[in-house]
């Protein structure tokens, strides 16, 4: 009787597991969507515009090749935000740290964002061309020491927190780039200049491309990004990682939808799944 009882429990379990996923197993063994999510009908997927740091690990994480005709773009994160909010059939992808109640988030693969094992992880890097000034360096220095403490506010840090003493090194900076990065990169300059009022940095928000090529071609001392390096790029510039960071999916509060996993987000954005009910049985 006490193993009847405890096969019992574990069945429940695992049903509650299962329902909590939104996925539902058909008579056939397929999985099935959840209740309203076919009748959305066409899937609106919205991407990033093409120099975004976001775009290319998206891209690079569920494993796209060659991406789908006629996708939504969005040109920044607000964008992302305000396209999929508006969009009931509509789904997209952006910085965790971006979040709000305004969307729902997705677990992947039964995953939350700040889960461990998370599929859609990257790292968020500042870039630099030849050696560093006694500025750029310290700066350096106190992002991936003291300021790790600002960055696991809004991402999971790279480096342990450490001691930071300045030199005081006078000059200014200015950084470009990545808008999934900006945000804390003007918390941890502001939190710099407080150690060191002998500098100025200024921090302007544009995309990952350009912070590269801002970079690369000396427009800026440092730029951001929020992608890895190509070959090519890694051979004339320095990338310091800062911060690692999950990118949540998005879709409108009343999509019934509760997971996904990267197979179906990789049938959306490479085209293969054109309709919602496309994902049925994936």
């Amino acid at each position: 009787m006490r193993m009847r009882e405890i096969g019992k429990r574990a069945a429940v379990g695992f049903l509650a597991g299962v329902i909590a996923l939104g996925l539902f197993a058909c008579s056939d063994g397929k999985t099935a969507l959840p209740k309203g999510t076919a009748e959305l009908g066409k899937i609106q997927a919205v991407t990033r515009e093409s120099k975004s740091g976001t775009r290319a690990s998206f891209d690079d994480l569920i494993g796209i090749v060659s991406e789908a005709d006629g996708l939504t773009e969005a040109d920044s994160t607000g964008k992302m935000l305000e396209t999929v909010k508006g969009g009931k059939a509509a789904i997209g992808y952006l910085t965790q740290d971006a979040l709000t109640d305004e969307v729902k988030a997705l677990t992947v693969g039964g995953k939350k964002t700040d889960d461990s094992g998370y599929p859609l992880t990257r790292r968020l890097y500042l870039v630099y061309k030849g050696t560093p000034s006694d500025l750029e360096q310290e700066f350096l220095t106190f992002v991936t020491g003291k300021g790790q403490a600002i960055v696991e506010k809004s991402f999971e840090p790279v480096k342990e927190v450490a001691s930071f003493l300045s030199m005081k090194p006078a000059g200014s900076l200015r950084i470009t780039g990545s808008s999934s990065e900006a945000p804390v990169m003007e918390k941890l300059a502001a939190s710099y200049m407080k150690e060191n009022p002998n500098a100025k940095i200024t921090v302007e928000t544009s995309d990952s491309g350009s912070g590269i090529r801002d970079a690369l071609e000396g427009r800026c001392d440092l730029g951001m990004s929020s992608r890895n390096p190509k070959s090519y790029e890694k051979d004339l510039l320095t990338f310091t990682p800062v911060a690692k960071d999950r990118i949540a999916v998005i879709v409108q509060k009343e999509n019934p939808l509760s997971d996904i996993s990267v197979d179906q987000l990789k049938d959306i954005y490479s085209g293969t799944a054109e309709k919602w009910s496309d994902l049925a049985g994936k």
